[in-house]
């Protein structure tokens, strides 16, 4: 067995449970993303309503305040009526008098549809407001739930992180950098056993001379197509 192998696979080993902590702390952090997205959901629809609900409001009272002005406009038209003397001129104002009644009515109609259509806005915003909160409440004890996950695999990592440090400080130097440069480019297992005459990686042939030293345990080298560190024992780690 080469000198250095047992601290090598023992470093390896370390990194596999580092990751696995890591992919804990991913899974839990995609589970509060989609908690969050259900809140930003229910929000953007409480904001939607309130948009909505506002719009309605500006609307209803823009046309109080045109149904106002039509009947400032009536009233004095009807003044004017009392006072003029001619009749061409008094049917002439009783015809606009009409004519702006008509407008007026439905101008109302429409105050009218407004004012229904801003209570029943109102009553969404509400809903959309309830839901939005009862939401918050019913993930209030999930959101505790992964906190308390999140801050067990933190302190997992933690111990996992230590103990990959010591353990990385009793390999060789050139190795361990060798071996690091690796772990940073590939996923999985970067130190790999002769599977027969092959790397059991990528089942490349390994060739005779090099794979001799291997199986002495006198070389610990890098496969020539995957470059994964190849050395002689058991299944792969």
């Amino acid at each position: 067995m080469h000198p250095h192998l047992a601290s090598l696979l023992d470093l390896q080993s370390k990194d596999v449970a580092l990751l696995a902590a890591d992919h804990q702390l991913d899974d839990l952090l995609r589970e509060r993303e989609a908690l969050d997205q259900a809140v930003q959901r229910a929000k953007a629809e409480v904001d939607q309503c309130d948009r909505a609900w506002r719009d309605g409001v500006k609307l209803r009272e823009e046309l109080e305040l045109k149904i106002e002005s039509f009947r400032t406009i009536q009233e004095r038209r009807r003044q004017r009526i009392e006072q003029v003397r001619g009749a061409r001129e008094a049917q002439a104002l009783m015809t606009e008098i009409d004519q702006a009644r008509s407008t007026m009515a439905k101008e109302e109609n429409d105050w009218l549809n407004s004012a229904e259509r801003v209570n029943q806005l109102e009553a969404k915003l509400q809903e959309a407001g309830a839901r939005a909160t009862a939401l918050e409440e019913e993930q209030r004890e999930a959101r505790a739930t992964l906190e308390a996950r999140r801050s067990a695999v933190d302190a997992e990592r933690a111990a996992a992180a230590g103990a990959r440090e010591k353990s990385a400080t009793e390999v060789e130097k050139s190795l361990r950098m060798r071996y690091d440069r690796l772990r940073s480019n590939r996923r999985g297992s970067v130190v790999v056993s002769l599977a027969g005459v092959a790397c059991s990686a990528c089942y490349t042939q390994v060739p005779m001379s090099r794979r001799n030293q291997i199986l002495m345990g006198s070389l610990i080298d890098g496969c020539e197509a995957c470059g994964v560190l190849l050395y002689a024992g058991g299944p792969s780690e």
